[in-house]
């Protein structure tokens, strides 16, 4: 078999049955491809508004009406989830209870809740978009009551534009009144899908067992929708404290709050204030039953580097002691919290935070400045003078409080002095450095104990002296759980130290330079290149397979704005309708593929056959003429536009391979139809 086949020949391939391979694609040139998404998510019942007129009464939600005192008519809720999306830097958010849409009768309410939110967060970042689907009350009403515009509903915000959306309804015994549905979306570019849920608690409603069959019937009709899915991220409130009852999402998913990731984490955070307030004969407040509990959950496929509740959310005022709160003075009521419920935080595992190739000038997002010039050299690096270049990511980028890695190729030039290849600043030193050592000749990974002028530093040291002049892949792992801190040179562990009292480092990510003292030191002298950081400590298993083995390849799909109706890769499921249709019968299909030494040759391979006439030959087919796209340097986007026939239906995949290391495993199953001419 041959693996790997240039492109001259692929373009010269004839027909094959009905459909040949046109047209290959090689490179990334705008350098905009990533892998999975190593995504910072969101799940917050929000209680967009909720009945009772004060907390005294069933269903009561805090700040359901409130405006901020601006003028603006600004709701004081959809700030406040503002404020948290924006200050936790999150990619994604899941809302439920949330007020979506217009639905109004005189058209005078202004904007919704999640109208408001969307606005706010595109003031600094217009990237963001959301959708949303109805979930009406148990009595059929929906719409949002007192001031408020919109309807009660689940929601799906994204760093990103969604693209694609899928509601399904939950079912419900007979009789009942169902209320929840199971609201799923793809974002362009993401190969992680979005999914979000508000399941319903039968406890009241039905006999027990009848309330537990319903219940599992949701969750089954959840786990029925985000199987559709290889990579998903699914949250919501799940209305249950009992973890028995997800199955089987345990099963197939992690979920984020099932262990501890930084000492002192407690696992399986409450979500939910449950605060009885019971009226005295005056009109006042007596506090009756308090309870908090864990009803809302965060899955992914992926799995998870961190997670976090945030109670101080969740409304713990204490009405008692509010003389003017009253049951015939409910709006003097004053909540510490806008909502019952506490927001709950996830760390995704995915590909880098931050991904900086240097290949050349573009190669970054960061700030060049001083001393730093680009070499075509080993794919391309940026050459840095060792006394004033830099290139600063004008903010944080590793949060020293929590586990991560960072990586980078280095060569370092033999009359270096101590050269430092990245660092996360403090305000008097970095909180992180990963360097080159002039008096031993080591490299180094440390982390200060404090955030001062004194040199005391926890770090892992190499045990053979670094060689000038040779490119070196240098890696950096913390794990704040452990404390552990280790340094692997060519993915090979060669130190290790313990760092047990962290301090988080607020400063900018550097490459090129520290700070010590306050003042920037040891300006690398040398060249660097793929500089990566990973919001999770990578395993020594993780490490040398990204150091030395091909991956499967990512982001894999149909070129942005050809493919309609669906996200077209499932996880192997060939369910009518439920992938997306091409307009073309020449559709682009794109992969993102890497090599772990990136002065390497990588191509991608393709497969793709006909389900609805597995009579007609597979217009291309791994290991076969037209099986290889052009080869990109490193890393990048490849593609192949083959011709297929209108109406068919078709499956695809595709593998990394570099012509002498045996191919990756293949990428996900993806699906679509070609519309009919």
């Amino acid at each position: 078999m041959v693996a790997v086949l240039s492109t001259a020949l692929l373009l010269g391939v004839g027909s094959v049955g009905q459909a040949s391979a046109l047209d290959t694609v090689p490179g990334d040139p705008g350098n905009n491809a990533h892998t999975v998404e190593p995504l910072r998510v969101m799940t917050w019942n929000v209680c967009g508004e909720a009945g009772g007129a004060g907390p005294w009464a069933s269903g009561y939600c805090p700040e359901r009406n409130t405006r901020l005192p601006d003028g603006t008519n600004t709701l004081k809720k959809a700030a406040q989830i503002s404020d948290v999306v924006t200050g936790e830097n999150l990619d994604a958010v899941l809302l439920q209870e949330v007020c979506a849409g217009t639905r109004n009768s005189n058209g005078t309410r202004g904007a919704s809740q999640l109208d408001q939110i969307l606005g706010m967060l595109n003031r600094t970042d217009t990237s963001w978009s959301a959708v949303s689907a109805i979930t009406p009350r148990p009595n059929g009403d929906s719409d949002c009551r007192g001031s408020l515009s919109g309807d009660v509903s689940v929601a799906i915000l994204a760093k990103g534009g969604i693209d694609w959306k899928r509601e399904t309804q939950l079912p419900a015994p007979a009789g009942v009144q169902q209320r929840g549905k199971v609201l799923c979306a793809g974002v362009a570019g993401w190969e992680t899908h979005l999914c979000t849920t508000h399941l319903t608690n039968y406890d009241t409603s039905l006999p027990s067992g009848e309330a537990a069959a319903a219940y599992q019937a949701q969750i089954g009709a959840v786990s029925d929708q985000v199987d559709d899915f290889r990579q998903v991220v699914l949250g919501g409130d799940f209305n249950t404290r009992v973890r028995d009852s997800l199955q089987p999402l345990y099963r197939t998913l992690a979920e984020c709050d099932q262990q501890g990731y930084y000492a002192g984490d407690t696992p399986n955070e409450m979500t939910k204030v449950t605060n009885q307030w019971l009226p005295t004969a005056d009109g006042t407040l007596t506090q009756g039953t308090v309870q908090t509990s864990k009803i809302d959950y965060l899955f992914a496929t992926a799995g998870f580097g961190g997670c976090d509740s945030l109670p101080e959310l969740a409304d713990s005022a204490d009405y008692s002691a509010q003389p003017d709160c009253t049951t015939s003075n409910g709006a003097a009521c004053v909540p510490n919290a806008p909502s019952d419920h506490a927001p709950l935080l996830g760390t995704v595992k995915g590909g880098p935070r931050l991904n900086w190739s240097l290949r050349n000038e573009q190669g970054h997002s960061g700030s060049a400045q001083g001393g730093v010039g680009w070499s075509t050299e080993h794919g391309g690096a940026a050459i840095l003078d060792g006394t004033t270049g830099e290139i600063d990511a004008g903010g944080p980028v590793v949060d020293t409080t929590r586990s991560f890695t960072v990586s980078a190729w280095a060569k370092i030039d033999p009359d270096a002095g101590t050269s430092v290849v990245m660092a996360q600043d403090g305000s008097r030193i970095s909180g992180m450095m990963l360097w080159f050592n002039q008096g031993d000749r080591t490299w180094r990974f440390g982390m200060p104990k404090a955030d001062s002028n004194t040199w005391d530093m926890d770090q892992a040291i190499s045990r053979t002296p670094a060689v000038p002049g040779r490119w070196t892949r240098l890696t950096g792992t913390f794990d704040a759980l452990s404390g552990a801190i280790t340094l692997y040179v060519d993915g090979v562990p060669v130190g290790s130290a313990v760092h047990p009292a962290t301090w988080r480092a607020t400063g900018a990510f550097t490459v090129g330079r520290d700070k010590v003292s306050g003042h920037a030191n040891a300006f690398w002298k040398g060249s660097l290149q793929s500089v990566t950081t990973f919001d999770y400590a990578m395993t020594a298993a993780q490490v040398a397979s990204a150091a030395g083995a091909l991956t499967a390849p990512t982001r894999t799909g149909t070129a942005p704005g050809t493919e309609t109706n669906g996200p077209g890769c499932h996880n192997g499921s060939y369910t009518a309708g439920d992938f997306g249709t091409v307009p073309t019968t020449t559709p682009e299909l794109t992969a993102y593929v890497a090599h772990p030494d990136p002065s390497h040759d990588v191509w991608a391979e393709f497969s793709i056959w006909d389900n609805t006439d597995p009579q007609q030959p597979q217009p291309i087919y791994l290991g076969g003429p037209g099986s290889a796209s052009g080869k990109v340097l490193g890393e990048g986007t490849v593609s192949v536009r083959p011709t297929l026939l209108a109406g068919h239906k078709y499956g695809w995949y595709v593998r990394t391979a570099d012509g002498t290391s045996a191919p990756s495993p293949t990428a996900a199953v993806c699906h679509f139809t070609v519309a009919s001419s």
